[in-house]
């Protein structure tokens, strides 16, 4: 009998306890309200204000822009950036926060109380970010100050822009684009990306137009194939100093494709570019020789510097990852191993900047030599100085004539009777380019 008292008064605890949570709600979530001062500049007023900047400039102006979130990492291919985007055009801010999508999702409101932020350039654009810090990344205590949460987010705030590869304009950089009839040229062939690197990937339209598609090997979607076919992708816009690129946000920037490839286009497995290297995928903030450097772009050639000067840097007026050739010494960059096999009309592209720190210097980009398979190219000459704005600015040169052939070998070597003030060489790349000649232009 007391057994049986003791289960019945079980039950009807448990049933006490049930009926409780049952009737328990979970307290609705606050939606974020911004009530602070009204924006007073855009994003375009925003650029033109500080076109020249340079070095991480402060804002310490009371200016406040009102935007949307474009782009973040949810997928991983973006990363400790925020894409935001107005009415005027769109800028990048630089976070050093990972999991920026938990808090700030695509299409979600934002007020910036940007004095006390830093503005400066990013491969010749401008970007928000903070200064004396990593990569000039705004800190998470910092950011969360600053920017300030309107209301739910809408995806459909910003509808993406339908253009074409070749109506790109400076006005659209970071902001939301969208291509339709276009193709990977290593489509079926290629990932995404491959594992733990930065690549490009090209797209190409019926015209014969192409434009960078930028993947990180950590993006979620890496290791899947690009499409076959023609279809649409859509993505925020970007350009370093003249190359236009698009991040995909995630693999859904990807649509339609498997259609008929538009006409004009090229066969999967054209593409222009045959070699790039950007040396963008590795840690140069120890400043390591050739020797030691694991970031190179491509796995499956050769690099070397038999002098053993030559490093991989980044500076605030160059702050991507480049080779540094110092002054009045050896300096060479060997790469071997490159396979050029199946391409036609070849040329060699590269960026190079002189070290022109003082008025009144100056020295001839000619300096750098190059060789492929042992045979010297003729370099075009170009007086650079620094009275004519040269210091830390880039010139690309083009030459012509490189062998379509499966084990090529390509040599820059800085000249140090000639080299007096210190290069630096960066964005190398072999491409398709049918009637191109020698020459060299600012970038």
């Amino acid at each position: 009998m007391k057994t049986y008292k003791f289960l019945l008064l079980s039950v009807l605890m448990l049933g006490a306890l049930f009926s409780c949570s049952k009737d328990y709600e979970r307290p609705p979530l606050a939606l974020p309200t911004y009530d602070g001062p009204a924006a007073n500049i855009t994003i375009k007023q925003l650029k033109e204000a500080y076109a020249d900047a340079e070095d991480p400039t402060l804002i310490d102006v009371d200016y406040i822009v009102k935007a949307t979130v474009i782009g973040n990492d949810v997928s991983g291919n973006i990363f400790k950036q925020l894409y935001i985007q107005d009415e005027t055009g769109g800028i990048n801010m630089g976070v050093d926060q990972n999991s920026i999508y938990t808090e700030y999702r695509v299409g979600q409101e934002v007020y910036i109380n940007l004095k006390g932020l830093y503005i400066l350039k990013y491969g010749g654009q401008l970007q928000i970010g903070y200064d004396q810090t990593q990569a000039n990344r705004i800190p998470w205590e910092v950011f969360d100050f600053y920017v300030h949460k309107n209301g739910w987010p809408d995806v459909e705030r910003f509808a993406p822009k339908l253009v074409t590869i070749s109506e790109l304009t400076d006005d659209m950089v970071n902001t939301l684009v969208q291509f339709d009839v276009v193709y990977f040229t290593d489509g079926g062939k290629k990932p995404y990306a491959e594992p733990e690197q930065t690549v490009n990937r090209m797209l190409k339209d019926g015209d014969g137009k192409s434009i960078i598609v930028r993947n990180s090997g950590y993006a979620n979607f890496a290791a899947d194939i690009l499409p076959e076919g023609a279809g649409t992708v859509v993505g925020v816009l970007s350009k370093h100093f003249n190359d236009w690129q698009i991040f995909l946000r995630s693999v859904d920037d990807v649509k339609d494709f498997g259609q008929p490839l538009p006409d004009g286009g090229d066969e999967p497995g054209g593409a222009d570019e045959l070699f790039k290297e950007t040396f963008d995928s590795g840690d140069a903030g120890s400043r390591p020789f050739i020797a030691n450097y694991d970031g190179f772009d491509n796995k499956d050639v050769k690099y070397s510097d038999p002098s053993g000067s030559v490093s991989v840097r980044t500076t605030n007026q160059v702050p991507t990852p480049h080779l540094w050739f110092p002054a009045n010494k050896d300096g060479y960059l060997v790469i071997e191993g490159i396979d050029l096999s199946g391409g036609q009309d070849l040329v060699l592209k590269y960026d190079l900047i002189a070290n022109l720190y003082s008025a009144g210097e100056s020295m001839n980009l000619n300096a750098m030599k190059v060789s492929v398979n042992g045979k010297e190219l003729t370099i075009p000459s170009k007086e650079v100085s620094n009275d004519e704005g040269d210091n830390n600015k880039p010139y690309q040169y083009t030459l012509t004539g490189i062998p379509a052939e499966k084990d090529v070998k390509i040599e820059f070597y800085a000249d140090p009777s000639l080299n007096t003030k210190g290069l630096r060489l960066d964005n190398i790349i072999v491409m398709s380019e049918p009637g191109a000649t020698d020459g060299v232009k600012a970038k």
